[in-house]
């Protein structure tokens, strides 16, 4: 994965393209930071669309005269899924090399669920998994990420003897974060197993119960709301258990589940432990970040909405710059002092003036102020005197200082304003501009090489119906 910055002074912009993205990814999310710590989505960044891995995006907004930190998130909006062919395995307090899933994928979420009849027993970790922490030490849960090179863990184990029967099977899942410890409940001897409950307020959870019982069996029950069973009875030692999983679907959206009891059929009753865990989709399959200093050389007046209308401008003047007090006096009877209600100040308030060099430069100017949208002005620094703002053009003045003079001076009364969303962004070129912009399919041949050339093009057809 890359992710290249260069400033485009045509427009004021920043081009942030990206390459070599997941195959796996549906969207790219697009950032900028200053400092590292606060992140602000570009505008049009929440998902931005891929072609073979790749995209790009226009960022008009930067922070001009300071280093700017692109960050790029590669996002796969899929639904966390379950992956490959487990298969169970068994020792009798020996070592266990549980198989990788049958038809596992790179990039996808695997448990390695382990489980031995003494319970004095303990796990060593295998080589390359993470024990997930709050099981118990003979009942544990191991993940790691399926990439190239990986191949079936060895298991091995402390304080078993012989005769302790031990078992372990892996599961996996696509577009899995890694698993999230929800409860752990021991049981007192018993034919069925009690397990516990948990809740999270969040969508696309695949929830997963893992139990173990000190007796085989010949079948359970799937927990309310659970199935796809794995695992199985295990007599390979004198000392019998049952290591037994079951998951649910991401995509009914669970968010409680509540405790129950899976009812066990055969053996006898028997202690019992069993341990409820969480997958989340994962936050991305990919970031990668990049770094720019955009130097501006004078002030810019852009157009969110229609970056075409951008205009880099020459100031000339800026008027005192005013917030607006919102207090009401109110005058009590009988009383000296009168009453205050007061609330914060409004926003800035000022009256820029820029000059235009010719009656050329002075149309295109008026005309780019037509649409009326609101602005954003970016001066060069952050110690510059004209406020670097979001901001709607009152009743614009253009007047000039000589009879024969051609240049032309703008007042622009200007009012600061919150800034639009994120997803309000700038148009791309669409079919109606193509229409605007070319008289014929072959004016169209003749100017963009590509359909994606095409796409790629800033739209300039703006137009103003007197």
């Amino acid at each position: 994965m890359t992710t290249t910055t260069t400033y485009l002074d045509d427009l004021g912009r920043v081009r942030v393209a990206f390459s070599g993205l997941s195959a796996d990814a549906d969207y790219a999310l697009v950032e900028r930071s200053t400092d590292g710590i606060t992140w602000t989505t570009v505008r049009g960044g929440d998902k931005v669309g891929l072609t073979a891995g790749a995209g790009k995006l226009d960022d008009y907004e930067f922070a001009a005269g300071v280093a700017n930190t692109y960050r790029v998130t590669a996002v796969d909006s899929a639904a966390v899924q379950p992956n490959g062919a487990w298969a169970f395995v068994t020792a009798n307090n020996a070592t266990l090399n549980p198989p990788l899933p049958t038809g596992v994928v790179t990039g996808a979420m695997m448990l390695l669920f382990v489980t031995h009849a003494n319970t004095a027993a303990t796990i060593t970790t295998p080589t390359g998994w993470t024990l997930l922490a709050g099981g118990a030490g003979h009942m544990a849960v191991f993940y790691r990420v399926m990439a190239p090179g990986v191949t079936a863990p060895s298991v091995a184990f402390s304080g078993g003897a012989a005769g302790d029967s031990c078992s372990a099977h892996i599961r996996a899942w696509t577009n899995a974060d890694a698993p999230v410890h929800a409860a752990l409940q021991t049981n007192a001897s018993a034919q069925d197993v009690a397990y516990p409950g948990a809740t999270l307020a969040q969508d696309g959870i695949a929830w997963v119960v893992h139990e173990w019982k000190k007796s085989s069996a010949s079948g359970a029950s799937a927990p309310s709301l659970f199935g796809d069973q794995a695992g199985g009875s295990n007599t390979a030692g004198a000392n019998a258990e049952t290591n037994l999983t079951w998951r649910t679907d991401a995509t009914v959206n669970i968010r409680t589940v509540t405790a129950g009891t899976s009812v066990y059929a055969g053996g006898s009753a028997a202690v019992s432990k069993a341990r409820l865990l969480r997958m989340t989709r994962r936050v991305n399959v990919g970031v990668e970040t990049s770094v720019i200093t955009p130097v501006l050389d004078s002030v810019w007046i852009k157009n969110v909405r229609r970056p075409s209308l951008n205009r880099k401008v020459t100031v000339s003047g800026i008027s005192e710059v005013s917030r607006p007090a919102r207090v009401a006096i109110i005058d009590v009877i009988g009383r000296t002092y009168p009453i205050a209600i007061n609330d914060v100040r409004g926003s800035q308030h000022f009256t820029l003036t820029v000059t235009t060099p010719s009656l050329a430069a002075a149309a295109d100017f008026d005309n780019a102020l037509l649409t009326g949208h609101a602005v954003f002005i970016q001066a060069p620094t952050v110690l510059c005197a004209i406020p670097t703002v979001y901001a709607t053009i009152g009743d614009t003045a253009q007047r000039k200082t000589s009879a024969r003079g051609v240049r032309r001076y703008f007042d622009l009364p200007v009012t600061e304003v919150a800034a639009p969303a994120s997803t309000v962004y700038s148009d791309t070129f669409t079919i109606a501009d193509v229409v605007a912009t070319y008289a014929t399919i072959a004016d169209v041949v003749a100017a963009v090489p590509t359909i994606s050339a095409l796409i790629d093009k800033v739209s300039t057809a703006v137009v103003i119906v007197p």
